[in-house]
């Protein structure tokens, strides 16, 4: 009997250990990463056909095996100094707030970010936009660390929460954090559009353990392609492939697949009786961990999508091949006496 107890607090404490770790040592992920530009590479900031974007996505995944894993993010961005600056060329601003909070011991990350990009045009007769992005911030991890059990909390016949575990920890830190990325807007004419982009987030490497010693997040290095390509001239269907790849540490995540956007009504150039209306329908395989499918519904200049995931690993047999669902809300404001041509514009991806 004592052994079999003393089995069940020692499994418990590995699992614990490794989810933590674990959880440190990766990134947040979204299955709509192509609708979290900002969050997937600082060189997406300020890349719309507007003047301001602001968006939010919230996750919960693994809620049939522990406590669900829940995430969200909220991200604006706007361009600034267009009007100083020469040609077409510009510098944006954004913020990111993101937090997380994973499994029973409370493991939350909250994630405080400012961007800055510059725009360079390089026109030719297929329009080249290059973007550079920057990311600062300042992150606080905290953990109800007293929710775990240690074997020197084993007194002989049974766990004693009163015994001291005699482990070095803290239950929260606080860390700078710096990221940095490069995009390629490319575009044909009204059929193809293309932006190719790469990104190395956490190029710092801080020590961001709750348990003492030494354990530092991995860089990430990462490259991610969104593309558009109308199917004829006069036809109201585009397919929207979307591609990202990431290397951290000994992790790779591979996220594939494409969208099918359905025009239901264009804009009126002559009354404010008929908005722009479309939806979108797509599939997405993320490499030996879900299949995923997304639905997105357009409005003027909102947005609103949701996601869900399918497991197809490993943790299959305890999730039921239940995943994650996502859900994001999105805004692209124009102002100024151009409204219309901002609207109307291809230079970037939406």
């Amino acid at each position: 009997m004592k052994y079999i107890v003393m089995k069940k607090l020692t499994l418990t404490l590995v699992a614990l250990i490794l989810l933590i770790r674990y959880s440190i040592a990766q990134d947040q992920h979204f299955s709509q990463f192509y609708s979290s530009p900002i969050g997937t590479n600082p060189g997406n900031t300020g890349v719309f056909n507007g003047d301001l974007r602001a968006y939010t996505l919230y996750r919960m995944q693994w809620f049939t095996v522990s406590t669900p894993y829940q995430t969200y993010t909220v991200s604006l961005d706007a361009h600034i100094l267009k009007r100083k600056m020469k040609k077409r060329d510009f510098f944006s601003a954004g913020l990111n707030f993101s937090n997380d909070n994973q499994g029973s011991v409370k493991l939350k990350t909250n994630t405080y970010n400012g961007l800055l990009s510059f725009t360079k045009f390089l026109g030719g007769r297929q329009k080249h936009n290059i973007t550079i992005g920057y990311e600062f911030g300042w992150v606080t991890k905290t953990a109800v660390l007293s929710s775990l059990k240690w074997d020197n909390q084993w007194d002989g016949t049974e766990y004693n929460a009163a015994l001291p575990s005699g482990e070095a920890r803290t239950n929260g830190i606080g860390y700078m954090d710096m990221s940095t990325g490069i995009v390629w807007n490319f575009t044909t004419d009204h059929l193809f559009r293309s932006a190719l982009g790469f990104s190395y987030q956490h190029f710092t490497a801080p020590n961001v353990t709750l348990l003492g010693g030494s354990d530092k997040l991995y860089p990430r290095i990462g490259a991610q392609w969104n593309g558009s390509l109308r199917t004829d001239a006069t036809s109201n269907t585009f397919i929207e492939p979307s591609i990202m790849a990431a290397s951290q540490g000994t992790t790779l995540l591979l996220d594939a697949g494409a969208n099918v956007k359905y025009i239901l009504t264009e804009h009126s150039h002559y009354t404010t009786n008929q908005s722009d209306q479309a939806i979108h329908f797509g599939v997405f395989y993320r490499l030996r961990d879900a299949m995923f499918v997304t639905a997105r519904y357009d409005y003027g200049d909102y947005s609103g999508s949701v996601a869900y995931d399918v497991n197809v690993s490993g943790l299959t047999p305890a999730s039921h091949s239940v995943g994650g669902f996502e859900i994001m809300l999105s805004y692209r404001g124009l102002y100024g006496r151009h409204r219309e041509s901002k609207r109307t514009s291809t230079r970037f991806m939406n």
